[in-house]
């Protein structure tokens, strides 16, 4: 391993190596924060893209587009890496893993890098469990293991792999928080429309409540394989007030989320997503499938209402529930922002550049952000 010198004022260089929007994945959005807040501390930051642009011909071609990506990734990672001295890796399961993931870990370990393996996704424990032969030993080559939730620590430890928890980040500043007194049948789904988000429990759910509040209404942000047989399932039920929105710019977030009272999140695989803790930012209520790391995330803080994986009948009732205890309500938004606060950049700051730079000590990073604050 390099060692990083800590007597040098100007931090040294970071690679980022992971998603670039679009599409706007959990991933490809935390690298953008990421790569947005290392810039702001004056640290040279380069972005290695996964999934590097290509001509809309070729792009549209999933096995062509996997094909063309790869060699041009592999040529930007390896004019970047001897520029910097530390490599932050996004790292996900199955064949991103194996193909985008492991050639960033053996070529930053024989350049010397320190090389900080960011591991996510509510697949973890699946994927070790029949590919740790091929990943664990990826895995125990990078200088330190880094993931954003207890549920994945669990999953590492038990391997004997060391590990430690970096929060994900969250500008709450984007987000405008309000107490909502009582809530109204104003209802968000914000996940990709992919068999894994299972949206169309949401659906379900939403036809059970519109037959107790017709004026309820259910916007829908994301894209995906499944969108057509959504909407065309909303059709077949007659099912009104059901709007689906794409995939829309991160920016435009905030607005969604200050039109909407209740977010519902379907999902039958997550880790920690990013959906739930903009919601808690905003004030909006969340009810949500109990599945992954979510148990973890909110259960100690009662943040959200939580129902069984693919029960829309549950889901349906908890949302009315909602509607009707407006203490219930109010108990639950205020968890939420307060641990939405636990995730904003202050909080999260401080793990990540120890993580990145162990020599230069914790002590150093704390004097930094007083003088800065002075």
């Amino acid at each position: 391993m390099r060692k990083l010198d800590p007597t040098n004022s100007k931090l040294a260089a970071v690679a980022i190596v992971g998603p670039t929007p679009p599409p706007l994945g959990g991933m490809a959005l935390q690298g953008q924060a990421l790569f947005e807040r290392l810039t702001a501390e004056s640290i040279t930051v380069h972005w290695v893209p996964t999934n590097p642009r290509l001509p809309v011909i070729f792009a549209q071609i999933k096995g062509v587009r996997t094909l063309l990506q790869c060699p041009l990734y592999l040529v930007r990672l390896l004019g970047i890496l001897p520029k910097v001295a530390v490599v932050h890796i996004f790292a996900a399961s199955y064949l991103y893993f194996i193909i985008r993931v492991a050639p960033v870990v053996l070529a930053a370990r024989l350049m010397g890098k320190r090389v900080v393996l960011n591991y996510r996704g509510g697949a973890g424990p699946e994927f070790f469990a029949r590919f740790g032969w091929v990943a664990w030993p990826i895995v125990r080559m990078v200088d330190l293991v880094t993931v954003p939730s207890a549920y994945l620590e669990r999953c590492f430890l038990d391997a004997g792999v060391p590990c430690r928890i970096v929060a994900n980040l969250v500008d709450l500043q984007r987000f405008h928080f309000h107490q909502r007194d009582v809530l109204k049948p104003r209802i968000l789904v914000n996940r990709n429309l992919e068999p894994m988000y299972n949206v169309g429990m949401a659906l379900r759910a939403f036809e059970i409540i519109k037959q107790e509040f017709p004026a309820a209404r259910l916007d829908v942000v994301g894209s995906g394989a499944e969108e057509n047989e959504l909407k065309a399932w909303v059709d077949q039920h007659n099912l009104a007030d059901v709007f689906f929105h794409g995939a829309i710019a991160n920016e435009r977030m905030p607005n969604f989320l200050d039109q909407v009272d209740i977010l519902l999140n379907p999902t039958t695989i997550d880790n920690l997503p990013m959906s739930l803790l903009e919601a808690f930012a905003s004030g909006v209520a969340v009810v949500s499938t109990d599945v992954g790391g979510i148990p973890d995330l909110v259960g100690h803080d009662d943040a959200a209402l939580l129902v069984r994986s693919d029960d829309h009948r549950q889901m349906a009732a908890e949302v009315r529930r909602l509607l009707g205890d407006p203490q219930l309500a109010s108990r639950l938004i205020a968890a939420g922002r307060r641990l939405s606060e636990k995730f904003d950049w202050p909080a999260v700051r401080q793990e990540l550049l120890n993580a990145y730079y162990p020599d230069r000590g914790r002590m150093d990073f704390e004097n930094r952000a007083m003088s800065e604050i002075l």
